[in-house]
């Protein structure tokens, strides 16, 4: 109140007014975004400055947020609605493909910017052990998530845009392969799973059907990355994509890919567990110049 009269201020400030009064001490501009995400997460104080120490950690080292230099990231169904309402003034559009459009962009890939957030509490979303203060392997791919340059995650959003999977991956860009540990998937697209990644449901049904089109956004995600990898990196493209097997929540999608003969390495200190205790399977190969459809070469 200034004078007996309310003071009026930007919605921006009040958010992160509201953050720093009500939530965590030491609240600026540059990591308010963290504080809008861990806001009623249950998460303290000591999680919110180790956070921002890391973050600190990766810029002093110059850490690139994204691997290829650029962002990528599918637009969600509500910027598809958008854009197609702006492109309908100007030019007719067949409805059969707008609705098409739609129907696929239920879940949309985004290549995770290193500086976001959410790489350090990504368990809180995918339902798995992939946040900093996890007891177990998933708190070193957390970190490596957000401060290492060869380590990135490719995340799903579902129409509303929340974050609901994600998989990790290594690039080994000496050698020109990478591996994704595995494909995580939040509990709610899970609520028929018998054992790990295995689901009491027919492939024609409701909730498989969701799971076809996550996994189908992983590998639109995917394609794009090999794309811009590979125009980036002429001389030395991109020659193969392992995934492993372990806690993988697309079991049933990832079978239907060919077996690798030998697992591809990663650092030890990411502990991609998934993918190095397990048999991996391949998602890319060169040869193929596309990635694995239902195990069918090309």
């Amino acid at each position: 109140m200034k004078n007996g009269n309310p003071i009026k201020i930007p919605w921006e400030d009040a958010l992160k007014k509201f953050y720093s009064d009500n939530k965590f001490i030491g609240v600026t501009n540059e990591n308010a975004d963290i504080a809008k995400i861990f806001e009623g997460k249950g998460l303290s104080q000591e999680v919110f400055d180790k956070v921002n120490d890391i973050r600190q950690e990766a810029r002093n080292a110059n850490v690139p947020e994204h691997i290829l230099g650029k962002t990528l990231r599918e637009e969600t169904i509500l910027e598809s609605i958008e854009r197609i309402k702006k492109q309908t003034e100007t030019e007719l559009v067949s409805g059969k493909e707008m609705i098409e459009e739609l129907y696929d962009k239920q879940f949309t890939y985004e290549w995770l910017s290193k500086n976001d957030p959410h790489n350090y509490i990504m368990g809180l979303f995918c339902s798995c052990c992939g946040t900093i203060t996890s007891q177990y392997y998933g708190r070193d791919i957390a970190i490596a998530s957000a401060i290492a340059s060869d380590v990135q995650n490719l995340v799903v959003r579902n129409s509303r845009g929340d974050i609901i999977a994600k998989g990790t991956m290594y690039l080994n860009k000496e050698k020109g392969y990478a591996v994704i540990n595995d494909f995580e998937l939040n509990e709610k697209y899970r609520n028929h799973e018998k054992s790990l990644g295995k689901y009491a449901v027919e492939e024609t049904s409701s909730e498989e059907q969701n799971r076809e089109m996550i996994f189908k956004a992983f590998q639109r995600g995917l394609r794009v990355f090999i794309e811009e990898y590979d125009r980036q990196n002429p001389s030395k493209p991109l020659t193969q994509i392992n995934i492993g097997m372990g806690y993988n929540r697309l079991k049933r999608q990832i079978e239907r890919l060919k077996k690798t003969t030998s697992n591809l390495s990663v650092p030890a200190e990411y502990s991609f567990q998934d993918a190095m205790n397990y048999e991996q399977y391949i998602l890319y190969q060169r040869v193929q110049k596309q990635i694995e459809n239902g195990g069918q070469e090309r």
